[in-house]
């Protein structure tokens, strides 16, 4: 019989865990394909048959860290606002405790409370996002809390703001995007260079301090990731996405991780699976930098 949690783990106590699995499923504003409610729980179904024994690092990580699955947020009735005041009471006390967060969503917009409550706890933070879109709209239809604002919002919290994956963007967006600070962009269209990748690679080596990702599941080409509702074509392929991620976990501490915007396909597994394997990875490499930070300290 099923757990319910993730990877069907044992269940652990919130206070003991380092890392808590937090389903959102909230969804409000999404302006194509709808479904991102059911992500969250289509990921940790999925989880089940994740196999633990990660073939990369010859390690299961799941037995090096504490992971507890938390209670999902449901949506508030009052609208976006009180949506992301919800969020953001509920989380700041784990952050504050030094909690490792993984978020399902739900759609992007959760994005906006995670970034404002992880700052009140690192306020050097700097933000990496994995997205197809921009998101750097000032409103999306007559609403400033839209998914397809959420990383304006969040660049306005004044800290440096990377993009990866980036293929599609309004006129308003591109203007914007020429004379913002702190903003860089790594398109999915140069991505494709081998030099420009290793550039890439090279950005994201010289950040410093606490880094938070937020992974929108569209960035990944929908051959690999159909379950989404606003699929991109020209997307980031499987082991390209784990370079990146390996690489920002190895140059230093990242305090917390959204995955967002994915929506089950009916009778089609691969995109909610995709998902929980990439989450999984990422938890990892997390397990692999700590451990080698560890031995690197009692040498």
């Amino acid at each position: 019989m099923s757990r319910g949690t993730f990877l069907d783990l044992e269940p652990l106590n919130l206070r003991e865990a380092e890392v808590i699995i937090l389903p959102i499923p909230y969804e409000a504003t999404t302006t194509y394909g709808a479904g991102t409610r059911y992500g969250p729980a289509a990921i940790v179904a999925a989880s089940h048959q994740v196999e633990l024994w990660d073939e990369e690092n010859d390690d299961n990580p799941s037995q090096r860290l504490q992971i507890a699955t938390a209670g999902e947020i449901s949506p508030d009735a009052g609208g976006p606002a009180a949506m992301l005041e919800k969020i953001k009471k509920r989380v700041r006390p784990w952050i504050a405790d030094g909690k490792f967060l993984v978020t399902l969503g739900g759609e992007h917009t959760i994005t906006q409370a995670l970034v404002e409550s992880y700052l009140t706890k690192y306020p050097d933070l700097t933000i990496v996002a994995f997205d197809a879109h921009a998101d750097l709209r000032e409103k999306y239809e007559n609403t400033p809390l839209s998914h397809a604002c959420v990383l304006r919002r969040v660049w306005e919290l004044g800290r440096p703001l990377t993009i990866i994956g980036v293929r599609s963007y309004s006129a308003g967006e591109y203007d914007f995007m020429k004379v913002a600070p702190r903003l860089t962009l790594l398109k999915a269209r140069n991505l494709q260079d081998p030099a420009y990748r290793q550039l890439a690679l090279e950005h994201l080596g010289r950040i410093r301090g606490p880094v938070y990702i937020s992974f929108d599941v569209d960035v990944l080409d929908p051959a690999i990731m159909p379950g989404t509702g606003t699929p991109e074509p020209g997307g980031l392929e499987y082991y390209q996405t784990l370079e990146f991620l390996k690489a920002i976990v190895a140059r230093g501490p990242v305090v917390g991780f959204d995955l967002v915007e994915l929506a089950p396909l009916p009778g089609h597994r691969v995109s909610e699976f995709t998902a929980a394997r990439l989450i999984y990875k990422f938890l990892g490499y997390l397990q692999q930098n700590r451990a080698l930070g560890q031995e690197g300290q009692k040498a």
